[in-house]
């Protein structure tokens, strides 16, 4: 039976539940289908049974007069206080959404989080060599050396991190979105199961003995495999795929099954509860070694946070933009335009990323404190981090395109817009 027929199910078992608390005390639906228990299936002295949705039932018949009824309650309560934080269950649709931004995003910088690395060669990456060739080998300028410093070397590793901090939340995200359809399966085979066995009992008192292989633990662990070693990968990115590593590797360890056993009402319903709980645990647990990953990843930006965020960095060497400069247009115009398409990947990716999810896309406090605060801290961080990169990146742009037409057509208003676009700081350590 599946989890949108669990309400059918739970009554189903609130129904064999009765039927095997009955069992215990040798009472069983009569031969003669009157909806009735009697002692041994005939003996006088019979009770009415409950609906097939485990409601009503209880009422003494064909009985002394004097003689109580028998209240089912008790037992109603029982599957009630163990089903009820497994109904409405996200279904991990609104988590798909955040799924698609954040993969959007990493790929926009280069990061793969479902392939061999969270370092691949994109657009950004190859532009940006392509800067550091020719400034490296074709340009001449005082300028040169803090413009490669902070827009090659540096950037390098600031757009690998932010797309392996990307790549963590689609991990996350991926996660969410596809674990809680197995969750759902999950619970609906235990209370299916649960009342197979209630069933199979009150009809022929076999003990039961069902295994249970819970879904969603295979599915946690592929999603968070989509995360996979840096390989060759700048040193800056390492922290992230270490973190991400650890996780995936954590998570891989998780072994959980549940069963239903016992040989009595009661054994068969604590079997129940604690395979519910064996789920509750398999969620849990998963969902604590992602928040450590992501919480990790928080701290990495924290500790280096000029390692994440170009307006941050601060220069090793300072340029006097007086000494001779060398240039020819042609390698010029390349390197401008290669900035460019830097700064338009980066705009991609800030565009993809867009707005977190404020609210958790899966809610399921009952189950877990769930990944939610801390992916949504990794988000903000990622999000503010991107964008200043990309703010400072567009001015240390403006610079060169302003030092280059200095040098091309010298005027007053050119100038002064150079001294203007220095003193923003462009070329210069920011706090």
């Amino acid at each position: 039976m599946s989890y949108d027929d669990l309400d059918n199910s739970i009554g189903a078992l609130k129904k064999a539940a009765i039927d095997a608390w009955m069992a215990d005390d040798g009472f069983y639906e009569d031969k003669l289908g009157t909806n009735r228990y009697y002692k041994w299936g005939w003996a006088p002295n019979g009770y009415e049974m409950p609906s097939s949705s485990g409601e009503g039932g209880g009422k003494m018949v064909d009985g002394l007069p004097w003689a109580d009824d028998i209240s089912f309650d008790g037992i109603r309560s029982r599957v009630d206080n163990a089903v009820d934080k497994w109904r409405d269950l996200p279904t991990g649709t609104a988590a798909g959404t955040y799924k698609t931004s954040t993969s959007s995003a990493a790929a926009s910088l280069g990061a793969s989080g479902s392939g061999a690395s969270v370092a691949d060669d994109g657009a950004i990456l190859t532009s940006t060599n392509t800067v550091g060739d020719l400034l490296t080998q074709q340009l001449v300028a005082s300028f040169i050396e803090p413009m490669l410093d902070k827009y090659y070397t540096q950037f390098k590793g600031v757009s690998q991190s932010l797309g392996a901090a990307a790549a963590i939340l689609q991990m996350n995200y991926t996660m969410q979105s596809t674990m809680w359809q197995d969750v759902r399966a999950d619970a609906a085979a235990i209370v299916e199961n649960a009342k197979r066995a209630c069933v199979e009992y009150a009809d022929s008192k076999n003990a039961a003995n069902v295994q249970i292989t819970l879904g969603v633990v295979a599915t946690v662990a592929a999603a968070v495999a989509t995360v996979a070693t840096a390989g060759a990968a700048a040193p800056l990115v390492g922290a992230m795929v270490t973190l991400s590593s650890a996780a995936a590797t954590a998570v891989s360890a998780i072994s959980a099954d549940a069963s239903i056993t016992g040989g009595s009402y009661d054994e068969i319903m604590s079997s129940f509860e604690e395979a519910l709980e064996d789920l509750r645990s398999a969620v849990s647990d998963q969902e604590s070694e992602v928040r450590a990953m992501l919480s990790g990843a928080v701290n990495a930006i924290i500790a280096d946070p000029s390692g994440f965020d170009l307006n941050r960095y601060q220069i090793q060497t300072q340029g006097d933009f007086s000494d001779e400069i060398v240039m020819a247009r042609q390698h010029t115009n390349t390197v401008s335009s290669n900035m460019q398409r830097v700064i338009d990947g980066l705009d991609a990716a800030k565009t993809a990323l867009g707005s977190p999810p404020y609210s958790d896309p899966t809610p399921h406090s009952q189950l877990s404190s769930g990944t939610h605060s801390n992916a949504l801290n990794l988000f903000d961080y990622t999000a503010d981090a991107l964008m200043s990169t990309l703010e400072e990146y567009s001015r240390g742009k403006d610079l060169f395109d302003a030092e280059v037409d200095n040098y091309f057509n010298t005027d007053e208003e050119n100038q002064q817009l150079v001294e203007e676009l220095a003193a923003s700081e462009a070329l210069t350590p920011n706090s």
